[in-house]
């Protein structure tokens, strides 16, 4: 009975932050529509070390299917090579201003290379908190081939059916503590009846390091820069470094999402099947490209 009122009041309180959460941050009404969609199955190209190796030995697995990429991607050859339909972001430091002198060269460059290199219709999703900064809009403006669509990464805790109701309604999502999150959660929005992923490793563990002096690094490890990166502290939306029990609340936060993720697509009946090699999501269906071939 204790545990039953216990947990009766978690979901009543992590409701209430949720409506709150809305009332004051989401935007009500967002059309998701992407103009690029073609397919009713969409592989999602994580940046993770083993994306290019499994690009390369298995070719055909991104015929006939919608092709989405994430954050720094339009920044290498790949880009190009596949064109993708649709790009999301979440990441804070893409479009702030009041960040680390290094994030906004990172971020300047990431949206030059898409000004440059699109030259296809491409739908591009970063979060509504984006609208109101304008530089990186007035990078993008020149190309009419780039569609700017906004989304709703509010978090939404509490009572299941409350929850689906927001996703359905586009309101929010699972804490997005990793982009892997819209990309499901939008995707879903979609109606793509099946969401494939590669590169999506999340194999950050193995990388945590704590100096001397109490310094937490994390090598994040991409497939275009696995032989060079070092690690480096985390940052918290563009600036300052995050601790131990930060990083792993973070961690923690992303990989449960995944499971109110998969639970949500049964619910519609949609199959989420991670293709990733040695991936450390537990959420979703592994499914091996070999026996696919």
């Amino acid at each position: 009975m204790i545990l039953q009122i216990q947990a009766f009041l978690k979901h009543l309180g992590n409701t209430i932050e949720s409506v709150i959460r809305i009332v004051f941050l989401s935007k009500l009404r967002l059309d998701l529509s992407s103009k690029g969609k073609e397919n009713s199955e969409i592989l999602v190209l994580g940046n993770g070390p083993s994306l290019q190796d499994d690009l390369q030995n298995y070719p055909q697995f991104t015929k006939g299917k919608d092709l989405v990429c994430v954050n720094h991607f339009p920044k290498t050859p790949l880009y190009e090579k596949l064109k993708p339909v649709i790009y999301i972001t979440g990441a804070p430091d893409l479009w702030l201003d009041d960040i680390e002198e290094k994030y906004v060269e990172q971020s300047k460059e990431l949206f030059d290379a898409m000004r440059q290199k699109t030259n296809w219709p491409l739908s591009l999703y970063i979060p509504y908190e984006a609208k109101k900064h304008m530089r990186w809009q007035k990078q993008l403006e020149e190309n009419s081939h780039i569609s700017i669509i906004f989304y709703n990464n509010i978090p939404i805790e509490g009572w299941k059916v409350f929850n689906y109701w927001c996703f359905k309604k586009n309101l929010g999502m699972p804490r997005p503590h990793n982009v892997m999150i819209p990309c499901f959660m939008i995707s879903l929005a979609l109606g793509y009846q099946k969401i494939y992923i590669i590169g999506a490793d999340h194999s950050w563990l193995p990388e945590i390091t704590v100096t001397d002096t109490n310094e937490v690094l994390i090598s994040q490890k991409h497939f275009y820069d696995r032989e060079t990166v070092r690690g480096e502290p985390l940052d918290k939306r563009g600036k300052g470094k995050r601790t131990l029990p930060e990083i792993l609340h973070k961690f923690m936060t992303a990989f449960s999402g995944y499971f109110v993720i998969e639970e949500y697509a049964k619910y519609k009946g949609v199959k989420i099947l991670n293709a990733t090699k040695g991936s450390f999501i537990d959420a979703f269906q592994k499914i091996d490209l070999d026996k696919l071939e």
